[in-house]
Formats: structure tokens, C-alpha cells, sequence
């Protein structure tokens, strides 16, 4: 999904450098922070070892924020040359609606879940983990409104969580490592989204 249909809270990417390695030093910080906007839409947080890179609001697809994370990547490099990454992280978070994506409760998602042969309720917070190969593991989050947390849109009734990350034994040491690993990273998220989204209301809402 994309654009105002999106339903995006927040599309976040974290990277992590390799624990050995130097602190991200001081004019490092500088350059990688120049990405941020000052309206608050885009922000960027750099620590001793993790750079954050984060959008809040309207999902304007993968074309851009694909492109926003290459910048974000390059600088990194750039400021860094020899940085070893050891863990990323993307993770998006959507409010799904009853106006704009139909979708007026769990019933509407391809979720069903019993205990002893009886389903149930449509209050619901459920959480699991998924491995795809060595270097993807996925966590799932999804939650009826009544169990959610933080700033909710109006006429949201579910919010999906999914946040896609590297295996312990992760290692990137080039730009290309890490955009190969995000572009996996993308098809894996999409993948669940729609999964739990359920065939119909994708059909309805299937994007970038």
C-alpha cells in the first residue's frame, strides 16, 4: 500500500556496526543527521554504533523510501569507509481501517485462532516469530485497537507490526551487502502484510 491509503505509522531502518568496532565518530554523526527534516516527518538518530533512519505518516512506496535508505547507506560509507554492519533492522508499523481499507475488525483478516475449539474474541494481541534462511527473522505483531499502544489514528481497528531483522551470524561490509539484504528484507515484509491481510482485502489494496 502507498501513498494516503497506506495506513503507515512508521517505516523505520536500524543498523547496527560490529560491537569491536570504534564508536561512530563525531563528524560522522553530523553528516548522517543532515538527513533528517525539520518538520519532524523524517528523523534520524545516530548513536555510538547504530545509525536509525525513521519516517512517520504517509507511505510513499518502496520507490522512495527505498531510495531515502540508499542515501542513508551511502553516508554511511561515505563517513565510514571500513564500517562493518552486524545487524539490521527494517520495520514498519500500519493502522488498517474500516474507511479506507474495509477493514472493520480481525474478523476481516485471514487470522483465525482457537483455544480448545473455540474461537477467539475479536479483542486480540498476538505476537510470533518466523526464520526465512540464515540471515531473516521476522516478528509479527498484530493487535486489535483496544490492545494498542501510542498515537491511533481515527477509525483504525487493527495495527500490524512487522519488523524484519538479520540473523546472529550477520555481516555486511559493503554497500551492496546491505542493499541486497534490504531488498530481501522488503519482499519478506510484503509477504507477511499480506499474508495476514488476507487474499481478498489485498486483491482490494495491494501496492508497493
Amino acid at each position: 500500500m502507498s501513498g494516503g491509503s497506506s495506513g503507515r505509522l512508521v517505516s523505520r531502518l536500524q543498523i547496527f556496526l560490529r560491537q569491536s568496532d570504534a564508536p561512530i565518530p563525531d563528524y560522522a554523526t553530523s553528516h548522517l543527521s543532515s538527513l533528517r527534516r525539520l518538520d519532524g516527518g523524517i528523523s534520524v538518530r545516530v548513536g555510538p554504533q547504530v545509525v536509525m533512519y525513521s519516517r512517520r505518516g504517509n507511505y510513499s512506496g518502496w520507490g522512495v523510501f527505498g531510495k531515502a535508505l540508499d542515501r542513508v547507506i551511502d553516508h554511511l560509507y561515505r563517513v565510514i569507509p571500513n564500517v562493518h554492519v552486524s545487524r539490521i533492522g527494517l520495520r514498519y508499523i500500519n493502522a488498517l481501517r474500516s474507511d479506507l481499507h474495509g477493514i472493520n475488525d480481525i474478523d476481516d483478516m485471514d487470522i483465525s485462532i482457537s483455544v480448545a475449539g473455540t474461537k477467539t474474541s475479536k479483542s486480540l494481541n498476538l505476537n510470533f516469530r518466523t526464520t526465512t534462511g540464515t540471515n531473516l527473522e521476522t516478528m509479527s505483531r498484530i493487535a486489535s485497537v483496544d490492545l494498542a499502544q501510542g498515537s491511533i489514528p481515527e477509525n483504525a481497528t487493527v495495527i500490524v507490526d512487522i519488523d524484519v531483522y538479520t540473523g546472529e551470524s550477520f555481516q555486511a561490509k559493503s554497500t551492496a551487502d546491505v542493499r541486497a539484504w534490504l531488498a530481501n528484507a522488503h519482499e519478506t515484509e510484503k509477504q507477511h502484510f499480506f499474508n495476514a491481510l488476507g487474499k481478498k482485502a489485498t486483491e482490494r489494496l495491494r501496492e508497493d
